[in-house]
């Protein structure tokens, strides 16, 4: 009997091939150049790919893939060579130019994934073939990035991935402390230092992308669906180091401010829809303002700095990320110790002073109160508002004390902004 599933993935890993034939082929200069595999090639490859695959599914194991794999690396090969021979270098230029080995590299690469295709990982197969196309062709664009980047671009790199890659895996997940109060979690408190770090490593890609200006604002709104704490302690400390950017820094962190109200809102309605209408107010209307404010700081900011990246220094400042995680945690501690030992009862005082820390860890306990004990939306919209001005003091101290005197008094205009309306609503739900 027919199996279609069989000619649908085989089918899947010849489009793989041809797609990828077509993108080198369009790369070739000139008709006169000679590259190690072409549109049919490639079509081919994949085709191989899920042929052996399919092989090794049905003989029981995987002599015909690795088969496989290994005559189409000795074909590579072969094709080098001969081609070596018959063109010896001129004028110092190498035989096999990168375009040639990137090429072999897409060959061997087409043949997992027609390998991959053949096994039904056809989404994961489509995300990669749509990455390899994007290497492929934005062949100017990595190589200028490439030289952009200093030695100390690459440590630090170098450095985020140990912290990252090889720390953080290694680190107990689990919870400590006090009965009741177990919220001392080793892998979570690092993960958050993880993401201070990668916060700024990611804005700084960015700035050498597109330049200071627009490169930390991106961060702001990137940052803002992430962790505007983390972006806000982040920017406020690279802006003692680079004050000449100020003004983009504060327009960075007065975004992330509003992007963390809208996250929020959608967070709180993914997790109870029936919160959609009571929260559109309290949470959206605070944003308004800011990205006003953050409209305004974009207007009047001067623009002459922005182009040049080079005086703008490494991203990397691992004992400042350090440091603001252990104060995270103490808040996180007393916060809970306050939920613990004061009751629901005092559910503002808590929402307060966690919110200073997290507002996401507010938001889910609210919430998880409304949906299992019945706390009433009027209550949980009150401890939201009141969470969300203890978060923007919160930020609005990082500046303060962390960034560039520059910064305070535009801040603090953005700080007193937001917790107006905020206060404004907390006044109207009260009465």
């Amino acid at each position: 009997m027919l199996d279609f599933n069989v000619f649908y993935r085989l089918a899947a890993a010849i489009g793989i091939g041809l797609i990828i034939g077509l993108q080198r082929e369009h790369t070739y200069s000139d008709q006169s150049d000679r590259h190690p595999a072409g549109v049919r090639s490639f079509t081919l490859v994949g085709l191989a790919g899920a042929m052996t695959a399919l092989l090794s599914g049905e003989m029981g194991g995987v002599a015909p893939f690795v088969t496989g794999f290994v005559i189409i690396g000795m074909l590579l090969v072969a094709s080098h060579i001969s081609f070596a021979i018959a063109h010896k270098p001129q004028e110092g230029r190498p035989v096999v130019g990168s375009d040639g080995v990137t090429t072999s590299v897409a060959v061997l690469v087409v043949y997992l994934l027609g390998a991959l295709s053949m096994y039904g990982r056809l989404l994961e197969s489509c995300v990669v073939v749509v990455v390899m196309l994007w290497v492929l062709s934005a062949k100017e664009q990595l190589h200028a990035f490439a030289q952009k980047l200093s030695k100390e671009d690459i440590l630090a790199a170098v450095k985020f991935a140990v912290i990252s890659l090889l720390i953080l895996p290694f680190l107990p997940n689990q919870a400590y402390g006090p009965p009741g109060l177990e919220v001392l979690n080793p892998h979570t408190i690092w993960l958050f230092v993880v993401f201070i770090s990668g916060i700024g490593f990611v804005g700084y890609v960015l700035i050498k992308l597109v330049g200071p200006g627009k490169g930390i604002w991106l961060t702001g709104l990137l940052g803002g669906l992430a962790s505007s704490t983390a972006l806000t302690l982040n920017l406020a400390g690279r802006s003692r180091e680079n004050e000449g950017y100020a003004p983009d820094f504060t327009l960075g962190i007065v975004l992330s401010w509003a992007v963390m109200y809208v996250r929020l809102y959608l967070i709180c309605v993914f997790l109870s829809a029936s919160l959609a209408r009571p929260l559109a107010l309290p949470l959206l209307l605070p944003a308004v303002p800011a990205l006003g404010y953050a409209a305004y700081l974009k207007f009047k900011a001067s623009r002459d700095h922005r182009e040049n990246a080079a005086g703008f220094s490494n991203p990397f400042k691992l004992l400042p990320a350090i440091k603001f995680g252990v104060v995270f945690t103490c808040v996180m501690f007393v916060a809970n110790a306050a939920r613990v030992y004061l009751g629901a009862g005092a559910l503002l005082a808590c929402s307060f002073v966690g919110g200073a820390a997290e507002m996401d860890a507010v938001a889910f306990s609210v919430i998880d109160m409304n949906l299992k004990a019945g706390l009433p939306v009027r209550e949980l919209v009150l401890a939201l508002m009141l969470a969300s001005i203890a978060n923007t003091l919160t930020k609005g101290g990082l500046v303060f004390f962390l960034g560039a005197k520059s910064m305070r008094r535009p801040i603090a205009l953005a700080v007193a902004l937001i917790s107006v309306v905020t206060l404004g609503l907390v006044g109207f739900y009260i009465c």
